[in-house]
């Protein structure tokens, strides 16, 4: 039995918190124990065990560096973007990519405007999407921020070594990343603060404004 989607946007001053998915809730709001724990990977087992199959081949792919989780994804962004470079095309590139969300976008505006929580936006930037959670293994999130560390040095420090890349971090985070999540930010509704200048760590901070 496919199990019940939980509810993407909540309304500001509903209950938050609860138990993690998979825990059956009693009357009482305590996990329920006569109801067995799932694992949210029902039906799908063998689609999980070929991803972790393919997560364990990454891992033990050292050659020519050791490579990590999302080495695929870091690499097509990165060859997209040196690409636009090339070609002269990264503001044409950041306005297509805005118009690609444009669909989602506008629907989490229409919730933001019906009650307010401009929180939702944060959700549909980070949360809600693969593009995001996929490619970054380091991630905090509190209200009205999120904290993650770049996940493009190692791929572009290998490539650039051998002539595929020149271009840095510090131009992946201004030519790509702020105007990306600010057009974003800007068809939500909201306004954001997002870390200028990457320190030696990697780590950026994204903010609403009150």
């Amino acid at each position: 039995m496919t199990k019940p989607q939980q509810p993407v946007f909540e309304a500001p001053g509903k209950a938050q918190g609860g138990p993690p998915p998979g825990v059956a809730v009693g009357g009482n709001g305590r996990p329920n124990p006569t109801v067995a724990m799932k694992s949210g990977i029902e039906g799908r087992e063998k689609e999980f065990g070929e991803a972790v199959g393919v997560l364990l081949k990454t891992f033990a792919d050292t050659m020519p560096y050791v490579h990590e989780f999302n080495d695929a994804l870091v690499k097509a962004h990165l060859s997209q973007i040196q690409f636009c470079k090339n070609h002269g095309l990264l503001n044409e590139m950041v306005a297509d990519d805005d118009q690609r969300m444009s669909p989602m976008l506008s629907r989490v505006r229409k919730a933001i405007e019906q009650t307010g929580n401009k929180e939702l936006a944060m959700i549909a930037m980070f949360e809600r999407t693969s593009c995001f959670y996929q490619m970054v293994a380091t991630y905090h999130s509190e209200p009205g921020k999120r904290v993650w560390k770049s996940p493009f040095k190692l791929v572009l420090e290998m490539g650039t070594r051998i002539g595929q890349f020149d271009i840095t971090e510090q131009d992946v985070h201004d030519l790509w990343l702020k105007p990306r999540l600010k057009g974003f930010a800007k068809q939500l509704g909201v306004e954001i603060n997002i870390t200028e200048t990457l320190g030696e760590d990697g780590m950026i901070t994204c903010e609403l404004v009150s």
